[in-house]
Order: structure tokens, then sequence, then C-alpha cells
């Protein structure tokens, strides 16, 4: 049993605090104890303060009188931006900080109680005089929804979460796989970019296999950016979690084609350590030197909506079109992709490496027969 304490406790290894305390009498004692879900002490002393009180009038059978709901926008938001912290990355929970800032643009400090649908139509308005995508409306309504739920788990608002009524935009019309006469359109566009690239021009000197490696691979553009030769095993390429957006290890089977393309960049390897070699690696400029790549594959394929991230969908799309059912199980597709949107699924279809590789080598072939005719 635990000494009895003025305060939480701290996990050692977690470093979050808990609360650990006996509540009653002999014989009538028992021991209450459970996370607060916080690293920060004051929040964790505060927490601990009311379920301290709370648990001892439960077991004195004492009705707690619930107080008047006076919670602003901007105190709840600041206590919701302290729990994000505790939970996400700070490049994640700084985002959901300034986006909560402008809304508070709009909005001002109002009582949660007086936030009303009309309120969600003056932030669309106001979203939309800023010059916001449609998308990134959609990721404020989610980003609100989330905030109601947490208010309504504080007990700061009543009733059912405004946000959820909100419909959102259709988007994603970017978002496409292409077909096959698009994909050799793109092969022999990036083919081209790489043949005639200056010698400085690094990116474009690997165009043709960039492409080939995110269509062979189904990896995600910064998946391929980012790769070092440490990830490239014999039979396979690892991915550890703090490599990959869902922060899970992910195992891709080497295939004959991504061998032979990893083997043509380790003539041009540098000593960072990386397979895409660049001068540079910081995120601009990345992103700068892939926008170009963008505009020329653009320019000389004749697909004016091209992207790099749809070739990821179009690897998706075809190796669950054209594999699934042929000794291929959908959860070994979903591995090699590394989605994590159906765990259900996941949980009654268990991966193969032997049939993952099945996979990837189906779609080496559909690549290599589309690109066949343009040679």
């Amino acid at each position: 049993m635990p000494k009895r304490r003025e305060g939480p406790a701290r996990h050692n290894r977690s470093k979050h605090y808990y609360f650990d305390e006996i509540i009653g009498f002999h014989p009538n004692a028992c021991r209450v104890r459970f996370s607060l879900r916080t690293k920060d002490p004051a929040k964790a002393q505060y927490l601990w303060e009311q379920e301290y009180k709370k648990q001892w009038n439960e077991y004195y059978g004492i009705e707690e009188k619930k107080k008047p709901i006076e919670a602003t926008f901007l105190d709840t938001a600041e206590e919701f931006v302290a729990w994000e912290r505790d939970t996400k990355r700070i490049k994640e929970w700084q985002t959901v900080e300034n986006r909560l800032n402008i809304i508070a643009k709009c909005w001002g400090n109002p009582y949660l109680r007086d936030i009303k649908q009309s309120a969600f139509t003056l932030l669309d308005e106001h979203l939309q005089g800023r010059k916001r995508s449609k998308s990134t409306v959609n990721s404020y309504i989610v980003l609100l929804r989330a905030f109601f739920s947490f208010a309504i788990r504080r007990g700061y608002y009543e009733g059912e979460n405004p946000a959820k009524e909100v419909q959102f935009y259709m988007t994603g019309e970017r978002r496409r796989a292409y077909t096959e006469a698009e994909i050799a359109a793109i092969l022999k566009a990036a083919k081209h970019v790489e043949e005639k690239a200056s010698r400085s021009a690094h990116i474009q000197k690997c165009a043709y296999r960039l492409v080939l490696l995110l269509l062979y691979t189904g990896m995600r553009l910064g998946e391929v950016l980012n790769l070092r030769w440490d990830n490239v095993k014999e039979d396979r390429i690892v991915l550890k979690r703090s490599e990959t957006k869902q922060k899970k290890e992910k195992v891709i089977p080497m295939t004959n084609s991504i061998r032979e393309v990893l083997e043509s960049l380790r003539d041009r390897r540098r000593k960072d350590g990386f397979v895409i070699p660049l001068r540079r690696r910081s995120k601009r400029v990345r992103s700068s030197w892939a926008d170009s790549l963008i505009r020329q594959i653009r320019k000389h394929s004749g697909i004016s909506d091209f992207v790099f991230h749809n070739l990821r969908h179009t690897a998706s799309t075809i190796m669950v079109s054209e594999s699934v059912g042929r000794g291929v199980g959908l959860a070994d597709v979903m591995r090699i992709l590394g989605h994590s949107q159906i765990k259900t699924t996941m949980k009654y279809l268990h991966h193969d490496f032997d049939r993952m590789k099945k996979a990837a080598e189906i779609m080496e072939d559909h690549t290599n027969k589309v690109e066949k005719p343009s040679q």
C-alpha cells in the first residue's frame, strides 16, 4: 500500500504523474491508482487536488454540486495546448497553438456555451478571406472537434460537440492513381530530365531513378529523400519508427529492379550516407528542388496535375487491385505501404514476408511492362 502523500506521484521511466492514494479508513480503505496523463508538475498538482476531493466525496457519499460552466475559449485553448504538448511532437502542438490563435482573432474570447453554428460560418469566411484552401479549412474543423471533445471531457461544455455538425468540404481532386499511359509518359519525362540535367542539378540527375523508387516501393517522397544506405539490407529496406510518418517500423522487400536502381545510385553517393545525393537537405531546400522537378516532369509529360504523392496512390492501387487474391493478402500490401487506417482488418489478416515480396514484384513487373513501349 502506498504512503499517504500531499500530491501526485511520478513514474520514473515515463515521467508522467499519477494518482496513488489510500481512500477511506480501515477496514473499508482501498487503494486508488490511475494516470493523470501529464508531465507538467503544476497541472498534475491541480488534477491531483481535484481527484483527491472527488474520491473522498464518493467515499462519504457526498454528491458534488456542478459548478456553472464559465470557461472561455482562450482559457480552454491554453489548457488544450498544454495537453497536446504532452502527447504530440513539437511541430504538431505548435500548429495547434497557431491555429487556435487564428480562430481567436476571428471569434475573440467568448464563453464556450455561447459558441453556436454561426461562429463556424464566420470562421469559414475568415479563413477564405485569408485565402486558405478547402483542405486547410477542413483541418480547422478537425481541430475544433478535438477541442470541444476535450472541453466536454473536462466539464467545460454541456451538450453535443458543436463542431460535429459542421460539414467538410469535398477535396482530394489532386489525389489519384495514374493510368498506364500516364505512367509511361511520366517515366519518359523523368528520363529526359535526368539525361539533360547539368552536373550541379543533383535531384534532376536522379529524376528517373527517383520516380522508379517511388513506384516500385510505394514510399513517400520524404522517405525516399531521407533514405540512408544503412536502411538498405540484403533482402529488404527497413525504415525505423523515427523515419516514418506513422511512427511505425516499415519493411519493404528488395526486388531485382529496386536493387538495380539502388546500385546505380551507389556511384553518386556522398559521404553523408543518403541514397539520394543532395548538396543541402533542409526541408525548405528539398521542397524547392522537388517543386522544380515537378514542373519539369509536367512540362515534358503533358500531365498538368502531376505530383509525387500520386505515385504512391498509383502503387497502392495497382498492388491492391492486381495482387490481392493472387496469394497476397491485404495486410501484406498495407505493411509495404505503411498504411494504418484499417486497423481492424490488420487484426484479422497477418502479413507474411514472402507474400509481401510477391506484392512488390507485381508492382515491379507492372512498371517495367508499361515502360517498355516507350523505350
